[in-house]
């Protein structure tokens, strides 16, 4: 019984550590002041061979879609094309609205050359929140074709 229980709790464990890599972190920043919170994770999925970053932006406005969305590096504008993703993503904060995109990692490549790099997010009624991206991360962690 013992043995059984300890195998049991094995399985379980190894279960739970393989559920944590079926996606692989590759950015996240946020921002908060006393009003306003608003952050994105950037990652991949490791399961999938396919070249698809998925981006979740999280923000405590009223808003109900991201109509754009730019990489700028210097001066220069680098408008990004994605698609909304049907994930369901939850928080235990009941404030925070959740917006689940994919895009091409070959796109981003083609277009985006070095590391550091801002993201800007345009929303559909006209906000504008701009965070850092580290893009080097995408070749530390093993995502460079």
């Amino acid at each position: 019984m013992k043995t059984t229980i300890i195998l049991l709790l094995c399985l379980i464990s190894a279960k739970f550590s393989t559920a944590q890599q079926a996606r692989q972190t590759i950015d996240y920043e946020y921002f908060r002041d006393d009003k306003q919170h608003y952050a994105f994770e950037l990652f991949k999925n490791t399961s999938s061979n396919d070249d698809v970053l998925m981006l979740n932006f999280a923000s405590n406005g009223t808003l109900s879609k991201i109509d754009k969305i730019h990489i700028l590096k210097g001066a220069e504008e680098i408008k990004l094309k994605f698609k909304m993703r049907q994930d369901v993503v939850s928080s235990d904060n009941p404030e925070l609205k959740f917006y689940p995109i994919m895009f091409s990692k070959k796109e981003l490549d083609e277009k985006v050359l070095g590391c550091e790099a801002k993201i800007r997010f345009k929303m559909d009624n006209g906000i504008i929140y701009t965070l850092p991206l580290v893009l080097c991360n995408t070749t530390e962690s093993g995502l460079k074709d």
